[in-house]
């Protein structure tokens, strides 16, 4: 593109208020992304997402495969970089807050409507951290919304390709979550309700069999192993959306969606359906609200709300936006409300604090206060602490990991280099959850350390092909290094002999059961490779 032609566009944009207001609070956002990562260790669950990379497949136990070919991707850079883990992640945050301004322009929104959805994801601290882990949350997020533009643009354009395009984004974001099945039932029964002439359709039926083409390869994988995330989805539901307080839950969303831009998607899931306004896009507002009424009845955590919420967010901005035409002063009394209560709320759910400031500005009660009484820094750096209470514990585990791994991987590496050089050619590490794993796999590569496994979640399937002769290095948690007993039940009845070698303090550990890492050396295996999966299949989904 020429000099010329540059400035055209450049002339159009800044014409274009909307789609400026757009440019301009994407580089905010990635901003805030940028910061962020400088104070960042991994979430514990993007760490097995990162290890699903070294796992190509078209299924996992407890995920969907379009997570780890990105992964993967991910991996080719043979980093363990905070930054390079997260770029798909901020590609996807920059597409979704890009995808929420078209969408709103799409209803008919003025560049009022683009600032006042935008603003409000931004504020919104689940939308900021889950937007910024490599996890499924942020790709489902923007799956999710870019179907709900492409159905806005098939309703009103009627065209045979937006619903081809719509059924391929519908199946991708089946690929990397399974919940949007939620989002698929939302537009069924809204076709059912208001557009039943689609179905008769040749484009309708066509659609379909792309958007089974495409999902297929997984279908064919969850037969093949007998429909693990049927299984991950029942232990999940029996384990702990049963015992959810939907009161307790439905707090959280309010809080995590900043309890300010509540106004905005509560006026679309509670009027969108019926004003005016609406009225030529009711197959688009019921789709919406049935996503949010599916998950009310059976109970979902707050997270799994949050692509409805994005949808409900545009709709709500562009009715706030005609209702409010006559009393715009409003909106500029909401607008600054919505950005001094982000500065309250992100830094509990967002790392944009350097460790010690957050620290600093931790407001334990007195009963956290005996978690750490006796805590100094240097008895952090000298790894000496002798008492769990000596830790700060901290429930934002992506501030500490970094930390943890580091003096993780350290400890395990002096144990493997004074094993004899024939056991250390044939020897793995083995943990109890997945998060430990996945972190000695990352950080352990500068180590050569070998292979980590578990039977937990989707590493499951991951647990490599050896004998009763391998030489097994355990990790387990304590809550000091007297406490050996906890791992009696679950490895000991593995081995002949295991032998206690180090402990690995965790200062921030949130919880006490996690103070530190014991790590056992162990002899005499009892069992292979396919015999230990089948003793210890019932851990898969605890």
């Amino acid at each position: 593109m020429n000099q010329p032609n540059r400035l055209n566009l450049l002339n159009r944009i800044i014409q274009k208020k909307e789609y400026l207001v757009i440019f301009i609070l994407v580089l905010v956002k990635v901003a805030i992304h940028i910061i962020t990562n400088i104070n960042a260790g991994f979430d514990g669950d993007e760490i097995m997402h990162i290890d699903a990379g070294n796992h190509l497949a078209w299924g996992y136990m407890s995920i969907q495969p379009l997570i780890g070919l990105l992964a993967w991707v991910q991996n080719l850079c043979n980093s363990d970089s905070v930054f390079v883990h997260h770029l798909f992640a901020h590609c996807a945050a920059v597409g979704i807050m890009i995808i929420s301004g078209l969408t709103v322009i799409k209803l008919g929104g003025s560049w009022k409507a683009v600032l006042l959805v935008l603003t409000c994801i931004l504020v919104a601290p689940g939308f900021s951290y889950s937007q910024h882990i490599f996890t499924p949350l942020v790709f489902e997020q923007l799956f999710w919304l870019l179907s709900f533009y492409l159905l806005i643009i098939y309703n009103k354009e009627n065209k045979a390709k937006y619903l081809i395009y719509l059924a391929i984004c519908l199946a991708l974001g089946l690929m990397v979550k399974l919940s949007i099945l939620i989002f698929i039932a939302g537009i069924g029964i809204s076709i059912l309700l208001c557009k039943r002439d689609v179905l008769v359709q040749k484009s309708f039926w066509l659609a379909a069999g792309i958007f089974l083409v495409i999902i297929s390869p997984n279908l064919f994988w969850q037969y093949q192993h007998g429909f693990p995330a049927v299984q991950h989805m029942t232990a999940l539901h029996g384990k702990m959306l049963v015992k959810f307080d939907v009161l307790d839950n439905l707090k959280l969303l309010f809080i995590t969606t900043n309890p300010f831009a509540a106004v905005v998607w509560l006026t679309a899931i509670l009027f969108a359906p019926f004003v005016a306004f609406a009225k030529n896009i009711r197959v688009v507002a019921i789709a919406m609200c049935i996503p949010f009424l599916i998950l009310v009845v059976f109970r979902g955590q707050f997270h799994y709300y949050f692509p409805t919420i994005l949808t409900a967010l545009c709709v709500g901005s562009v009715v706030l936006e005609n209702y409010l035409k006559s009393r715009i002063k409003w909106l500029w009394l909401y607008l600054p409300l919505l950005v001094v209560s982000a500065f309250i709320l992100t830094p509990k759910m967002m790392p944009v604090l350097p460790l010690d400031k957050y620290i600093e500005n931790l407001n334990h009660s007195e009963d956290d206060k005996n978690e750490q009484l006796f805590f100094t820094q240097q008895s952090i750096a000298d790894n000496r602490i002798k008492n769990k209470d000596e830790r700060i514990p901290i429930s934002f585990e992506a501030y500490y990991t970094h930390n943890d791994w580091l003096n993780l991987t350290e400890a395990l590496n002096t144990i493997y280099q004074r094993l004899p050089q024939d056991k250390q050619s044939d020897c793995l590490i083995w943990t109890r959850c997945y998060t430990q794993a996945g972190g000695i796999n990352l950080y352990g590569k500068k180590y050569k350390l070998p292979q980590a496994f578990t039977q937990h979640a989707g590493c499951y399937e991951w647990i490599p092909t050896f004998d009763k002769n391998v030489t097994i290095i355990v990790v387990a948690n304590a809550k000091s290094p007297a406490d050996s007993l906890g791992i009696g039940s679950f490895f000991a009845p593995a081995f002949d002999k295991l032998t206690w070698k180090q402990a690995v303090f965790c200062p921030y550990a949130r919880t006490s059961s996690n103070a530190y890492y014991m790590l056992y050396l162990g002899e005499g295996l009892r069992f292979n490779s396919d015999t230990l999966k089948l003793r210890y299949e019932d851990y898969i989904f605890e």
